[in-house]
């Protein structure tokens, strides 16, 4: 049995990792008793207030987890805390990913309505809740995957893949030593890269109080837009700076609405929630993620 099934984030979970994607392997109480070698399970989460597959498995073996924990060769190479679980139920189970055919995806595929629906077993979506939520309620259950949702799921990755290579491509190990005034200058050359219609009208703009913008932009709407770049994940100084930021860009411009977009490597866990209330403001967060992709 092929399945789509939804994960947190281990800062989110208590510390509480699984699947591990790095080793490619998942365990579970019940369901992985329907999975046998062959059939693949699709992983998903939310970044962001977004949903995306971030890996998928090509499953090599399923087995019982009291009968891995007696293989050496198993617990000397894997960390799966359900190895280790000294609580482990009689019938829990581990799946491990085969190496060459398992994918952690460098960029996520996102989960939309329309990807939902064009799978065979279709979501009910429940049209009284945000889209979100409602993709969210309906996949808290694992899904069943057919096998023509199997290829479908692969050529939209493939896609997103090719589509999402923007410019050039940064290397793991290049991420790691990027500057904020690197994505500034990328962004600046790319605006387009950023929102479709974007162009730049300023860069390291100096208000009259002194204070130094990063980027002022204008939409396709002929709206101005406040961006700041952070170099890591950010809380709530980001937003209440790029607030003051977007009140100075009235005053001096004499517009009524401004929009701010902050770009960082993502939020922190405690201010998740405060960051999306904030769209409310017109202030968005946009991720930059291994190939200087922006979602």
């Amino acid at each position: 049995m092929n399945y789509l099934i939804g994960y947190k984030d281990p800062e989110k979970n208590g510390g509480h990792e699984d699947p591990v994607l790095r080793e490619f392997t998942y365990g579970h109480r019940k369901k992985l008793k329907q999975v046998k070698p062959g059939d693949y399970l699709f992983f998903h989460t939310m970044i962001y207030n977004k949903r995306y597959i971030t890996a998928y498995y090509y499953v090599q073996e399923v087995t019982l987890v009291k009968d891995a924990v007696k293989d050496a060769l198993i617990t000397q190479k894997f960390t799966n805390h359900h190895l280790y679980d000294a609580f482990s139920e009689e019938e829990e189970r581990i799946a491990f990913g085969n190496p060459i055919r398992s994918r952690v995806l460098e960029k996520p595929l996102e989960v939309t309505k329309e990807l939902l629906e064009s799978l065979e077993n279709k979501c009910n979506i429940n049209e009284q809740m945000t889209l979100q939520a409602a993709m969210s309620a309906s996949l808290r259950i694992w899904k069943t995957l057919g096998k023509e949702d199997i290829t479908l799921l692969l050529e939209r990755i493939e896609e997103e893949e090719r589509e999402g290579t923007l410019g050039r491509k940064l290397r793991t190990e290049e991420v790691v030593q990027v500057l904020e005034r690197d994505i500034e200058e990328y962004i600046s050359e790319h605006p387009e890269e950023l929102e479709q219609g974007m162009k730049v009208l300023r860069r390291q703009y100096i208000f009259r109080n002194q204070r130094r913008l990063d980027l002022l932009m204008k939409d396709k709407d002929g709206e101005l837009v406040v961006v700041e770049v952070k170099k890591g994940r950010i809380g709530r100084d980001a937003k209440q700076q790029i607030h003051h930021y977007m009140k100075q860009v009235k005053k001096e411009w004499d517009v009524a609405h401004v929009r701010g977009i902050i770009i960082c490597a993502g939020v922190l866990p405690y201010f998740e929630e405060e960051l999306v209330k904030a769209q409310k403001d017109g202030v968005f967060v946009k991720r930059y993620g291994w190939r200087m992709d922006f979602e």
